[in-house]
């Protein structure tokens, strides 16, 4: 529950933001307990994910039910991945080589990797509603397509049909990037 809202927000932004942290916590909490592997440090994310939100929420279409839940979880994501950096930049030199893949990547793999990944994630950002909503309901959320074309009030094959295509708009524009094979 959200226990501290900032004096800054009026009574309407504050009943939105209580309704989106009711909403959708528990799954923020889930997709940054998978990328963290850490409850505390996922709680940690979810709260500066709400921060941020409180700060931009006169921005957040509450109309647009796919891009408010594609906006809030692309920040928690990426706090996730900010706690995740910092903790990686607090290791003590000798324990660095943890930064080495257990299958032997070097940095600049790694790296590489996560270029590719930030790209696909500017792709779908700006992919058409029609197409992001059931690829992120699918893939970045876990839903089946059966959930999803619910969820949209779209028929399963329909759904079906645009996942397929965003994924391939998805990899041709990161090969058309360099960084598809």
């Amino acid at each position: 529950m959200l226990l501290f809202l900032p004096d800054t927000l009026d009574r309407d932004d504050k009943q939105k933001l209580t309704g989106l942290y009711e909403k959708y916590s528990k799954r923020m909490f889930s997709a940054a307990n998978a990328i963290l592997k850490n409850e505390y440090e996922a709680e940690d994310a979810v709260h500066n994910a709400f921060v941020s939100v409180a700060k931009m929420l006169h921005r957040i279409n509450d109309k647009d039910e796919d891009a408010m839940c594609g906006y809030l979880f692309t920040v928690v994501k990426n706090e996730a991945y900010m706690i995740l950096r910092k903790r990686r930049n607090d290791l003590p030199f000798e324990d660095s080589e943890e930064l080495i893949g257990s299958d032997g990547k070097d940095i600049e793999v790694e790296a590489h990797g996560r270029d590719a990944y930030n790209y696909a994630v500017k792709i779908i950002t700006e992919m058409d509603d029609t197409y992001r909503g059931p690829l992120y309901l699918t893939v970045v959320m876990g839903y089946s397509e059966k959930e999803a074309a619910k969820m949209l009030k779209r028929p399963e094959s329909t759904v079906r049909t645009q996942i397929s295509r965003a994924k391939k708009m998805v990899a041709d524009k990161l090969k058309e990037a360099g960084y598809g094979t």
